[in-house]
């Protein structure tokens, strides 16, 4: 997906000069009104607190089935695709989402030194636990712009780092689990978010 990213940030750079063009009139987009509402519906946040200040600010979208749809509509608007392409991106995010799960994560911690959650000495422990099972992912920070990823997800912002954790489960298998914690803690604290069924609706 993060290769994905990267296509659409660029597409962004060059979209105003396309603004008249459509893609191929048989493709059923969803609006951009849509798209950042499917990003907010599929998103949580936790704040903890030592004290009076903030230890950890997170906020993580589920990159399921809704979301990587809506994100290849986003995609196919920006680069004006024909419905070959189209239905290419769709089979390469269904595949992806068939092999792993991924989630895109937002994270602020005071500390400068204590924001390495894709360092292979972190000082914190990332997991996901679906249904009383525990999967431990892999980290990769994600070098973009804060104004591009903002494109993507509304709700990073220039204090935060931002981080994809890809976990060695489908995502298509845990979509209708009752219970999916993503948890990221430490000796700083830990923070957990819950998404449940309530992300794949």
């Amino acid at each position: 997906m993060i290769r994905l990213l990267l296509i659409f940030v660029f597409g962004l750079m060059v979209s105003c000069s396309h603004k008249d063009i459509s893609p191929s009139p048989n493709i059923k987009l969803i609006s951009e009104s849509d798209y950042f509402q499917t990003i907010k519906k599929n998103a949580r946040q936790q704040q903890v607190y030592s004290g009076l200040y903030n230890a950890i600010d997170m906020t993580a979208a589920a990159v399921n089935t809704e979301v990587s749809e809506a994100q290849v509509d986003q995609m196919a608007r920006v680069f004006i695709w024909d419905e070959a392409k189209y239905t290419q991106e769709k089979a390469t995010a269904d595949g992806k989402l068939r092999k792993e799960a991924e989630f895109f994560v937002s994270f602020f911690t005071p500390e400068r030194k204590h924001d390495d959650l894709n360092k292979n000495k972190t000082l914190w422990k990332i997991f996901l636990d679906v249904d009383g099972k525990r999967y431990e992912g892999k980290t990769t920070k994600i070098k973009l712009l804060t104004e591009e990823l903002q494109s993507l997800y509304p709700f990073h912002n220039r204090f935060s780092t931002p981080y994809s954790i890809v976990f060695p489960i489908p995502m298509k298998n845990i979509e209708g689990a009752n219970n999916i914690k993503l948890t990221i803690t430490g000796p700083v604290g830990t923070s957990t978010v819950d998404f449940g069924k309530a992300a794949s609706n």
